[in-house]
């Protein structure tokens, strides 16, 4: 499909169009101005979203700023036009209005319409009393039941205040990249914009605010009994610590474990020195007791004095000793015992003194040996010392065995305290956060400021807003025109039936075509007179050119018995073979139209007429014994170039009617007298008549309309026709715009 020959469709319904575009722009002027004058009334109000916001002079996150401020601005607006704050004006106004209707003080806006919604006085009354009873001043949540809930929404339909008819009458939108928020109340009346204006600015402040401050409150109260419930946690946890360590007896029982083991420190290296000393002693005893008996042959009296010497020795050493032992077991904090061990220690070393002077002096000669008294004075003073680190390691083992006994005790306590004390510092630690939040949350709400500021109040409106009644006219001409085209170029593609030859041939898969038959008005047409005009009749002159066309082809095809058959019915195929036949008869060609359509029989306006050949046709008729096949015809009329010989009627098929060879001589008696012979044939695709004609034929003729469009089952019948060969003389196009 080319665009020339949209465009030819395009031409040929642009009344259509420019009726279509008229009549749009004149019902929308006219619509238009049917509907009431409508008065703006404007106010501003400042959020606070940019200026607490805080736009970095720099530059820093300007993109994350930015869609921050645009996405605040998008949620205030929604949180402006919903359905909670719209049903507070909701409320104001119906208040407004039902008072003024009640008390006749104030002029009320609007009145009910109950034919819209009906409802009785009583709900009135009960509403009304509603809404005197609301503090709006202090609404949170404008729900208050399901009983108000319904009367005001029944109510408010009929008043036009319901939450759909406010969304058409208000606007909100940011002015500009500034902080004002606007908002555009628009009305029939003037007096009524402003009034709902200013009273929804209002209004929604004080909501916006209480909800603001409901929130922190709850923030408060919420930190408030989440920090006693911490307080409480911290000083159960105290009170548990200090009952467990008061139980034990050990207020500080960490500090009392590391004394405990500093002591253990200091005992177990007290106890290796004491070890070391002892062993050391033991084998220098034994040293000097191999010395001493080396010695024994001294002189008697020396023995003598030495041993009273070691009496005297060994009866201050038995006295140290003891009073060692009663020093370890004071612990070295009797003053008493440690006097007595003092002086003790000084007699032994005086008798240890004396029985060394009494042995003599080494020789200056041998430094080297030692004499007996020497020998046993070292041995005492080692024996000494040996006595005193086995004490000593005695006393240091049991204090040693006792510390550990409450180092065991205590770890077990330890952990106990330890836990309790980690469990304190972490509620501590959860109470101080929590207050922290709560003092946060107490300044915030002290210091809270509503953002929202009305800048500039509505003004009365003094003009109407335009109604741009001409553009709206042109618009919607222009809309209907250019819907108008696209619905005929819609129609026009999708279309697709066979208009035109180029698409006659694009359907039929290039089926051969004789020619085309213009669309012509069929009342009072008289095809003689259609031939044989000398350039009059314009309107005919495409349909007469067709048959022309197709005339000069049948006439050089040298064939002169033609089968006229179309796919189905009503294709023209009547119209076509009288078209041609007078078309050929202007050429003095003497036609016959022999009827074969068993199934669909010509007219009997067509038959009836009287034929200057009336004889000779029903001559041949009776001849050939098919008086009851075909009719008769009446003698009269001048001599002409057509006739037309119709069949009885009979529904059978030819091949039950017609006897072949009687047929055929039937024709060949026709044909001395007519030069052309045209049979018609029931449709292709229903019925067998046009195949069991063909064999009679010299050639066949399809015939199909313009408007009517190629289906599934006429392609089976199409390639029949091509399957013909040189016996297909070609199609037909019928009913074809000579536009």
């Amino acid at each position: 499909m080319d665009l020339g020959y949209l465009l030819r469709i395009l031409n040929r319904r642009k009344w259509v169009i420019a009726a279509a575009m008229l009549a749009a722009m004149f019902a929308t002027f006219y619509l238009v101005g049917l509907k009431p004058e409508r008065y703006k009334a404007s106010a501003i109000m400042a959020t606070g979203i940019v200026n607490y916001k805080g736009i970095n002079s720099d530059g820093t996150d300007a993109f994350v700023q930015q869609f921050q401020i645009e996405n605040a601005f998008a949620n205030l607006t929604e949180f402006v036009l919903s359905r909670a704050s719209l049903k507070i004006l909701t409320m104001e106004m119906l208040k407004h209005d039902m008072n003024a209707t009640k008390n006749g003080t104030n002029k009320a806006f609007k009145h009910p319409d109950k034919k819209l919604i009906d409802y009785s006085d009583a709900e009135g009354e009960k509403l009304l009393q509603y809404l005197n009873q609301i503090d709006l001043d202090s609404i949170i949540d404008p729900a208050f039941g399901q009983e108000f809930d319904y009367l005001l929404d029944k109510i408010s339909r009929s008043y036009g205040y319901d939450h759909d008819q406010l969304l058409k009458s208000i606007a909100v939108k940011r002015k500009g990249t500034t902080d004002y928020l606007t908002l555009e109340m628009t009305t029939t009346n003037p007096v009524q914009s402003q009034h709902m204006a200013n009273t929804f600015v209002n209004r929604f402040r004080i909501f916006y605010q209480n909800l603001a401050l409901r929130e922190k409150r709850q923030n408060v109260e919420a930190f408030a009994q989440l920090a006693a419930e911490k307080k409480w946690v911290v000083d159960s946890t105290q009170a548990k610590l200090f009952g467990y360590l008061q139980s034990r007896g050990i207020p500080v029982l960490s500090e009392q474990s590391k004394e405990l083991v500093s002591e253990l420190s200091s005992l177990e290296q007290a106890r290796t020195r004491a070890m070391s000393k002892q062993s050391a002693a033991s084998k220098s005893i034994a040293v000097l007791d191999t010395a001493i008996q080396s010695h024994s042959k001294t002189d008697s009296r020396e023995t003598r004095n030495r041993i009273t010497d070691k009496y005297l020795t060994d009866e201050s050493l038995d006295r140290v000793r003891k009073l060692k032992q009663r020093s370890i077991e004071t612990g070295g904090k009797d003053e008493e015992v440690e006097a007595e061990l003092a002086e003790a220690e000084r007699d032994l070393r005086r008798s240890i003194e004396r029985g060394a002077r009494n042995i003599g002096k080494v020789k200056e000669a041998d430094e080297s040996k030692r004499t007996r008294e020497e020998l046993t004075k070292t041995k005492v003073e080692t024996k000494l010392d040996r006595i005193e680190a086995e004490e000593s390691l005695e006393d240091i083992d049991k204090r040693i065995y006792a510390i550990r006994g409450m180092l065991s005790k205590n770890v077990a306590y330890d952990e106990i305290s330890t836990k309790l004390r980690a469990d304190q510092d972490r509620a501590l630690l959860e109470f101080d956060k929590v207050n922290e939040q709560l003092i946060r949350a107490k300044l915030e709400l002290e210091n809270y400021e509503n953002r929202l500021t009305v800048v500039e109040t509505a003004q009365l409106p003094e003009w109407p807003e335009p109604n741009r009644r001409v553009l709206l006219s042109v618009f919607a001409s222009i809309v209907v025109g250019t819907l108008s085209v696209i619905a005929i170029f819609l129609l026009a593609y999708f279309d697709n039936t066979l208009q035109t030859a180029d698409l006659f041939k694009k359907f039929s898969g290039d089926l051969p075509l004789l020619g085309t038959v213009a669309n012509i008005p069929l009342k009072n047409l008289n095809l003689n007179v259609v031939f044989s005009t000398n350039g009059e009749m314009p309107q005919y002159t495409h349909f007469r050119e067709g048959l022309r066309k197709i005339r000069s082809q049948i006439v050089h095809s040298n064939r002169h018995i033609f089968l006229v058959v179309s796919t189905k019915n009503r294709e023209g195929k009547t119209f076509a073979m009288h078209g041609i036949a007078y078309s050929l008869a202007a050429n003095r060609k003497r036609v016959l139209m022999l009827d074969t359509n068993f199934k669909t029989p010509l007219p009997e306006s067509y038959i009836h007429q009287p034929s200057a050949m009336a004889d000779f046709l029903n001559k041949t008729i009776r001849e050939n014994g098919l008086e009851s096949v075909f009719e008769t015809k009446d003698i009269g009329g001048t001599d002409q170039y057509v006739d037309i010989v119709g069949n009885t009627g009979l529904h059978k098929s030819p091949a039950e009617l017609l006897e072949p060879e009687r047929f055929r001589k039937f024709l060949d008696d026709l044909r001395s007298q007519y030069d052309y012979i045209f049979m018609e044939s029931a449709a292709l695709n229903t019925y067998s008549d046009a195949q069991e004609l063909l064999p009679f034929a010299d050639a066949v003729i399809a015939v199909f309309n313009a408007n009517s469009s190629l289906a599934g089952a006429d392609q089976e019948s199409l390639r029949y026709l091509k399957s013909l060969g040189d016996k297909f003389a070609g199609a037909v196009l019928t009913g074809v715009e000579d536009r």
